[in-house]
């Protein structure tokens, strides 16, 4: 085995990764996929940079199994840098060392080396994978996953229709969902980015294009554009202080970004390049296509999308011009399907929906920034027609979102997480076993946020000689940046706003799903999520609450704070990465360790901790 090469935290966080040729096969496990990973060139917005490649593209091959399937994913990394996968959402019952955390499930995969993850595929619906490498997934190490219900899983869709031939398009386009991975793309790499922000004190929200499936375009916007679609508040924080406009990439200029990005940290805009903000060339990139035919006219036909945020900081409002469509899963599982206009989707989301294809033609689908500090917004686009019948003439669509991401009428429908019901509800311990407060605060410039006070040591997220937590976890250690849990408990994590204003953070935990029980505005001044319920039981649902891998916390403003309750049940022992999927901000220490079912703690297989 060709040894590791171990650098710096710093070094590897902004080190490129790629991945090149995958080969699909037969093996022991019944799906067998081969990656190969490289740094290259790659221009997915008209723009060339080095990117990340799977198999020498960009974005990496979907995978796609059946629930069931034993899965062996073989990793060759040829880049420089050391690189881990993570299978986002996938649970690793039974098989944690293959989560791909450097540090806390296993050690870093070298240049040169290869690494087998094998997995079973216990769950269904949509997941993704990606580096978690820090900064190489923004460098485009990320794909699709999928899989495939077993037959005999109750299904939702005869709570959308009762007309069997309805019922018999929906089940025919729900077998083969389209994955659709929606991304911010910068023309930078990871390494230089963060770079810079080092060098700035802040944090840089500004990103040159947005991608569907890894294709997109540079759209700069006029200042006339640009002014019709600013916020109140992006107005109000124009005029406070004498500033006339966003720039023409529709971001905060550079000197709001030092007052509302970082007012509390000395910072030195003036290091940065003109193009990571100020300036703006647009391109004609390749564009996103899904492309249905139709039998013939009365033909109903339905289109089965998997929607996938494989963004590194902003957060979206997804619809298709004039087709509502039906939510009917949510992180891989089924919900009573809501039908909605537009979907707000951020880092790690997925979401499925189905669209019914009844007026062919070409529609938008639209991806509208909801960050207050970039106005950004791009399309693909949704082409169905009758087979081998003359084109439909184009026509101006109805959009129901404007470009700010603010509905176009009042008629419009959001998806509404607070109403999210899962088709098959399952019964949640009233009282938490085991109670933990976590303190979310900015820890000094704006990319560095504790998860609870105190950051990450990076030396955690880097395995040079210290040791991998799940070869050998510390029961005993009791500090903001470890927790420790028994099998068979339900834990509650209270995430509370400490900095204020705070920006909404998507919060994933690995290993299993957890239920949103509780949230609020104001201090959080009880000491469990029973207190809590006892004095404000509206903000509290025991008994049907959503259910994910990933909840968006509530942003904070100057006068109030926000808290979640989070809870889960500790079914799958190991040690498993709880923080914000905002790129910069794990960068920065977003993040702790949860060293779940420490009384069952498993075996690792030697090949594993000798790797």
């Amino acid at each position: 085995m060709v040894a590791l090469a171990r650098g710096s935290w710093l070094k590897l966080a902004l080190g490129l990764t790629t991945l090149s040729s995958s080969v699909f096969a037969k093996s022991s496990c019944d799906r067998t996929y081969e990656f190969t990973l490289t740094v290259g060139k790659w221009a997915p917005d008209g723009v060339e940079r080095d990117m990340v490649l799977v198999n020498g593209a960009f974005p990496g091959p979907t995978i796609e199994v059946n629930q069931g399937d034993y899965v062996d994913i073989i990793v060759h990394n040829k880049m420089v840098a050391n690189t881990t996968v993570h299978f986002h959402g996938i649970d690793m019952h039974a098989t944690p060392w293959n989560d791909g955390v450097p540090g806390v499930t296993q050690r870093q995969i070298g240049t040169g080396e290869t690494y087998h993850y094998k997995w079973h595929a216990t769950q269904y619906g949509s997941y993704w994978y990606h580096a978690h490498q820090l900064g190489q997934v923004e460098d485009g190490m990320y794909g699709a996953i999928v899989i495939h219900p077993r037959k005999e899983l109750e299904k939702p869709w005869s709570l959308i229709s009762q007309d069997a031939k309805v019922l018999e398009a929906i089940e025919h386009a729900a077998k083969k969902p389209y994955p659709l991975l929606l991304a911010d793309h910068r023309h930078r790499t990871a390494e230089d980015v963060f770079a810079l922000a080092l060098k700035a004190n802040t944090e840089l929200p500004c990103f040159d294009s947005i991608l569907f499936n890894g294709k997109g375009s540079v759209e700069c916007r006029s200042p006339e554009e640009i002014t019709s679609l600013l916020s109140a508040q992006q107005q109000n924080v124009l005029k406070n202080n004498n500033v006339t406009n966003f720039g023409p990439k529709g971001c905060l200029p550079p000197q709001l970004i030092s007052k509302t990005v970082s007012p509390n940290v000395t910072v030195n805009m003036g290091i940065l390049p003109k193009d990571v903000i100020e300036t703006c060339t647009s391109t004609k990139g390749p564009r996103e296509v899904i492309t249905v035919h139709k039998r013939d006219a009365s033909d109903e036909k339905w289109l089965a999308i998997d929607l996938i945020g494989a963004f590194h900081m902003l957060t979206g409002a997804f619809s298709i011009d004039e087709h509502p469509v039906w939510v009917y899963a949510v992180d891989g599982d089924y919900i009573k399907p809501q039908l909605v206009h537009a979907i707000p989707i951020t880092n790690g989301d997925r979401f499925s929906i189905l669209v019914r294809l009844d007026k062919p033609g070409n529609y938008p689908i639209r991806l509208s920034s909801l960050s207050n500090s970039q106005i950004i917004f791009s399309s693909a686009t949704l082409s169905y027609n009758v087979k081998d019948a003359a084109p439909v003439p184009e026509k101006p669509t109805v959009a129901y979102v404007k470009n700010n991401g603010v509905i176009a009428s009042n008629s419009t429908i959001f998806y509404s997480e607070k109403t999210q019901k899962q088709l098959l509800v399952e019964p949640i311990k009233q009282v938490a076993d085991q109670t933990y407060k976590l303190h979310m605060r900015t820890a000094g410039p704006s990319f560095a946020w504790a998860l609870n006070k105190t950051i990450l040591p990076p030396a955690v997220l880097d395995h040079g000689s210290d040791p991998v937590v799940l070869f050998e976890p510390q029961f005993d250690d009791y500090d903001n940046v470890t927790i420790t849990t028994k099998n068979d408990t339900w834990v509650d994590l209270i995430l509370i706003t400490d900095t204020l204003p705070m920006p909404p953070h998507p919060i994933h935990k690995h290993g299993n799903k957890m239920w949103r029980v509780g949230n609020g505005i104001g201090p959080f001044p009880w000491a469990t999520a029973a207190e809590a319920a006892a004095a404000v039981p509206q903000f509290f649902n025991f008994v049907d609450p959503p259910k994910r891998d990933s909840f968006l916390t509530a942003q904070a403003t100057p006068t109030n704070a926000t808290w979640t309750v989070l809870r889960y049940h500790v079914t799958s022992p190991g040690a498993w990465l709880l923080h914000c999927h905002v790129q910069s901000h794990l960068q920065g220490g977003m993040a702790l360790v949860i060293q779940d079912g420490a009384d069952h703690w498993p075996v690792v297989p030697d090949n594993y901790r000798n790797f």
